[in-house]
Parts: C-alpha cells; sequence; structure tokens
C-alpha cells in the first residue's frame, strides 16, 4: 500500500497505534506507519479494478 500524503508505502498499517477517535472504535481507516495519515480501506470494487488495470 502506498499512502497518498506521503508516498511511503508498506505492506501492513499499524492497527496497535489506534486509539480512536471517540466516535468509531472499528473504523475503515488504515493509518500510515510514517507519517500517521489516515487512508479509508480499498474496497473491493477498487481492488478489482487495479488488478484489472495493473
Amino acid at each position: 500500500m502506498k499512502c497518498p500524503f506521503c508516498g511511503f508505502e508498506f505492506d501492513k498499517p499499524d492497527k496497535s497505534t489506534c486509539s480512536g477517535c471517540g466516535k468509531l472504535h472499528s473504523c475503515n481507516m488504515q493509518k500510515c506507519p510514517n507519517c500517521e495519515y489516515e487512508i479509508p480501506k480499498e474496497t473491493k470494487l477498487e481492488k478489482l479494478l487495479r488488478g484489472v488495470f495493473k
């Protein structure tokens, strides 16, 4: 996965650093381990299209 904010490439987001935002504790956001930018998870459609056009 590549962070759209800083460009850092990583395999798995670090879920241990998420303390929750007070609204949702199991949201669909992933956090970049480099800059801590929150990225929404890829949907199944996005994964399918990325695989087709790769």
